[in-house]
């Protein structure tokens, strides 16, 4: 049993290995998500609590004039009080 399991093990490592190295010689990177651009995406700061999120996740919220973006309703309401 303990024999079968340490085959599992090695052939995980050297499939691991295989791909690494397939990776290194063609130049190709894993696919980036459709969701994402290749350089990430822009990290926004709450103004109200100083948490930092993707801008795609915040809560936009106008003040005074300007568009701020929040984690959370509950910030953006006390922001704005």
């Amino acid at each position: 049993m303990i024999r079968l399991l340490l085959l599992v093990i090695l052939g995980c490592v050297v499939y691991s290995v295989f791909v690494m190295l397939v990776r290194q010689v063609t130049g190709r990177k894993p696919p980036v998500p459709r969701e994402k651009t290749s350089c990430g995406e822009e990290m926004v700061k709450d103004p109200q609590c100083g948490t930092y999120l993707p801008r795609s996740d915040a809560l936009p919220g106008q003040v005074k004039g300007e568009t701020r973006y929040f984690c959370s309703k509950e910030c953006r309401d006390k922001y704005s009080r």
